[in-house]
């Protein structure tokens, strides 16, 4: 029989927590998920979801936390997705600890934790079938938050659009999509629509935004620095970045190179990306790393 894994959550955490647990579902033969949330907001907004929804761990066999925890007397770990901050994170769990392979990964208050991937269901999924039937180019961009600046939170939603509406101006076979206020799967297909994704260019990470893009077969952008590098590279077990590497200072000039070099080029670019997901962010193998670590419990 197989045992039952409880994803705690308090907050959305950008459906992290809902893709792990489609895809453990879907993908293992040792365990089942649900989601373990009192969030009312939560509840009302996956009514329509197909994942169990309980309140509390009276018969599940492991905790998974994200980010923050309750007391339980079973098997339980925490996987952290945000900056360590009181207010959003656990600190004093205690417990296997595990954080996203991303710039969180770098932070020295993570330092004991095991690196895990940010999963993506993508395969055998037909929201992220492939789509290259846009002849024009078309920027897909969507910031969770509407601020600029460039701290750890924020999208540089602001300089970002002023960038696309000046391309667009200049343009006429250029224009962009900034995705708000969406539900996932809506978010997901107008994604689709676009060849080139831009995740954040103002801090030094990819996101969950960014994964996204690769699986959708797009040409990615985001800002990275070198230590997320290294960790992207060893969580992938890949020496190649898929990511167009673009800062905001450099936004407007390197997408105007993108532009002039044609949307057949774009494609390509994507293709590649939607490969190197398939064979280094697979939700099959990340559903066995985690098995592998429940087993540990």
């Amino acid at each position: 029989m197989k045992k039952k894994v409880g994803h705690y959550k308090n907050s959305n955490i950008a459906w992290s927590p809902d893709e792990l647990a489609k895809c453990i579902n879907k993908y293992s033969s040792l365990y089942t998920a649900v989601i373990v949330t009192n969030n009312l907001k939560y509840i009302l907004q996956t009514h329509n979801s197909d994942l169990e929804i309980a309140d509390n761990f009276s018969e599940i066999d492991i905790a998974h936390f994200h980010n923050k925890s309750v007391n339980v007397n079973i098997p339980k770990l925490i996987q952290y997705h945000s900056p360590y901050h009181n207010n959003v994170v656990d600190k004093n769990f205690i417990g296997l600890k595990t954080v996203i392979a991303q710039y969180h990964a770098t932070l020295k208050e993570y330092k004991e934790c095991k690196i895990v991937r940010n999963i993506i269901d993508f395969i055998d999924n037909d929201l992220y079938s492939l789509d290259y039937t846009n002849e024009n180019i078309k920027v897909g961009f969507s910031p969770s938050v509407l601020i600029g600046g460039a701290s750890p939170e924020s999208k540089g939603y602001i300089q970002t659009k002023e960038v696309l509406e000046r391309l667009k101006e200049k343009h006429v076979n250029f224009d962009y999509d900034i995705i708000i206020n969406v539900s996932l799967d809506e978010c997901i297909k107008r994604k689709s629509k676009c060849n080139i994704i831009i995740d954040e260019v103002v801090t030094k990470s990819y996101h969950r935004s960014g994964l996204e893009g690769l699986a959708l077969g797009k040409m990615t952008i985001c800002s990275l620095k070198e230590n997320v590098i290294d960790v992207l590279k060893k969580a992938s077990n890949s020496d190649v970045v898929p990511f167009e590497n673009i800062w905001l200072n450099s936004l407007e000039e390197k997408l105007e190179e993108i532009i002039n070099k044609g949307v057949v080029y774009i494609h390509e670019i994507g293709k590649k990306n939607r490969l190197w997901m398939e064979k280094h962010w697979n939700p099959k193998t990340i559903v066995n790393e985690f098995e592998e670590i429940y087993n540990t419990l």
